[in-house]
């Protein structure tokens, strides 16, 4: 009978499908395990004020669109994204803390507004929850708004329904301990909002 590694018994006891033979069957986790999972890990990031990512970013609404490169450092007190379209087309910056939202382009044009998602939706036309994407980012969903979630069997999201979104998670890499989503695409009628993650880093080595 071939020797099933220490870490493999763990998992096996931890699911509670180990009869004492390595060919025994195994059974999905269930709904309850996995919410349980979902829990422990949406604890662990939330304990978690600072974080930053780097990747790609592209949105469109069936009309227009753009995409670049996108980094996005994020603390408990602000927040700042930056974005650089192709070439160098298209950049901005936005900033947001306490006082309201900043959002300068290339061209010096600035703009301001109380609050980020106010900001967002008078330049982009269309309404974006930036502050849901702050946990949509990190695979959560974003607390006090009603939500219907999918989790795969790590008890991670795979799909979720929030803010009449839908947003597919997938790409989970380990970060620091903990499974990051690599990819990200929210998705409402004609619109959508892609972010494909390159680089995460959780704690205060991320202070914007």
């Amino acid at each position: 009978m071939t020797r099933i590694p220490f870490t493999g018994v763990v998992v096996l006891l931890s699911l509670g499908v180990l009869s004492g033979c390595s060919s025994a069957p195994q059974h999905k986790p269930g709904d309850e395990q996995r919410s349980a999972l979902y829990q422990l890990r949406s604890g662990m990031l939330s304990s978690i004020e600072s974080w930053s990512l780097e990747g790609r970013l592209a949105v469109a609404d069936g009309k227009e669109g753009g995409s670049g490169s996108f980094r996005w450092n994020r603390s408990e007190q602000a927040s700042q994204m930056d974005f650089h379209g192709a070439l160098g087309r298209g950049a901005w910056r936005l900033n947001a803390d306490s006082h309201g939202a900043l959002l300068e382009l290339a061209d010096g044009e600035r703009y301001e507004a109380p609050t980020v998602n106010d900001l967002v939706s008078v330049r982009l036309g269309w309404s974006v929850p930036v502050d849901a994407l702050a946990w949509w980012v990190r695979g959560l969903d974003a607390p006090g708004f009603d939500s219907t979630r999918l989790l795969d069997e790590e008890g991670r999201l795979s799909e979720l329904s929030q803010l009449d979104w839908v947003v597919e998670f997938s790409r989970y890499r380990d970060v620091n301990g903990i499974m990051m989503p690599g990819k990200i695409t929210a998705r409402q009628a004609d619109r959508s909002v892609k972010l494909a993650v390159r680089t995460w880093v959780l704690g205060s080595a991320a202070q914007p």
